[in-house]
């Protein structure tokens, strides 16, 4: 006689580490749900080395998107009550929310988690309120990546600013001169920089971004409309750089220097800044001469708002427009009523190219 089917649950009978390690693949929600499995499982959650929390899983939505009073504190209690029974380091910390959070409670949960000696913290906010982040995560030793896109700011500087961080992604309501010089002299080990940041007012502003250790930087800036006016200037000083991305919608000036490792660039200027701008034959010099202090790359991309600059110069007059001995791959966007003239032009000069991608080509 054929026995029935086996109901014996080998999964639980497996050590906590490696039940830990499945939950590892769940969001947190569903991994701290599996507490009610069973007596084995109770616990097992409070162990886990990454916490992701997304009031997106765990709250629904209303039709217009908003989240309620009532949803919002439930989420943040739950996040709450989860960070309290964690039992060991935490490897990770991720909050993502599109509600409306509690600024001393998203302090406490910073601080409890460096306490737990985070490597990883990540956080998304979708609200406009500028929130101060505790002196802790500054000075936390073992936080090597820190992603925060949210609306923040640092009452004192503190002595150490991240002392073991490689990996610095920040969004900044306002750039001044002494911002850059603070942040590198006390970043020694960041190789990952994203800057996204405004510029406002008449003052002139210099970004000095100088760093041994830098391999990857991504800048965004910009400048309301009623602040075009404003001068500044990005001084780039990374001899181990490998990966430049641009993003300007000012205009600013560029100047770069001994990036020897530099491999690939992208280079974006907004289109609408440049009408705006009182000069736009400027900009495409500006634009030229960031080019040639980076002429050694292997791939680069163009911007449409970049090809409706280099289209101001005076090709015929001009041969200020560098060669590029190694460049094997170039990007365009948004070839259209504009940027053919400079194609013909940009072509001549890289005897090396081998690959050409054209993005949203308009005819």
């Amino acid at each position: 006689m054929m026995n029935g089917p086996s109901t014996e649950d080998r999964i639980s009978c497996l050590p906590n580490a490696i039940l830990c390690h499945i939950l590892s693949f769940l969001p947190t929600k569903y991994a701290v749900a599996t507490c009610v499995l069973s007596s084995t499982w109770k616990l097992v959650w409070t162990s886990l080395p990454n916490l992701c929390f997304d009031d997106r899983l765990c709250l629904e939505f209303q039709r217009n998107l908003d989240l309620s009073t009532v949803a919002s504190t439930r989420f943040e209690n739950f996040v709450h009550r989860v960070l309290l029974s964690a039992s060991g380091n935490i490897n990770k910390f991720s909050l993502r929310c599109c509600g409306l959070v509690d600024s001393s409670r998203l302090k406490l949960w910073v601080s409890f988690a460096t306490m737990r000696n985070v490597r990883e913290i990540e956080i998304s906010l979708n609200d406009d309120e500028c929130i101060e982040l505790p002196h802790c995560i500054y000075t936390c030793k073992t936080l090597e990546v820190l992603k925060l896109d949210m609306n923040f700011f640092i009452k004192t500087p503190p002595t150490i600013f991240f002392p073991s961080a490689k990996i610095l992604h920040v969004i900044l309501n306002t750039i001044d001169n002494n911002f850059s010089d603070w942040l590198f002299s006390k970043c020694p080990a960041l190789e990952d920089l994203s800057i996204k940041g405004y510029i406002y007012g008449t003052d002139s502003v210099t970004l000095n971004i100088p760093s041994l250790t830098l391999k990857r930087l991504r800048l965004e800036l910009e400048a309301p409309e009623e602040d075009y006016i404003t001068k500044y200037k990005v001084i780039i000083r990374a001899p181990n750089l490998e990966q430049l991305y641009i993003r300007d919608h000012g205009p600013g000036l560029y100047v770069v220097h001994e990036l020897h490792s530099l491999t690939k660039a992208v280079v974006d200027y907004g289109i609408e800044c440049i009408l705006d701008y009182d000069s736009p034959e400027d900009v495409a010099q500006a634009v030229v001469d960031m080019l040639r202090d980076i002429k050694n790359i292997k791939s680069l991309s163009l911007s449409s708002g970049t090809m409706f600059a280099l289209d101001r110069l005076d090709y015929a007059n001009d041969h200020s427009f560098p060669t590029f001995p190694f460049l094997n791959r170039l990007e365009v966007e948004g070839v259209g009523a504009c940027g053919w003239l400079s194609l013909a032009h940009i072509f001549s000069r890289m005897p090396k190219l081998e690959s050409i991608v054209f993005e949203e080509v308009r005819m």
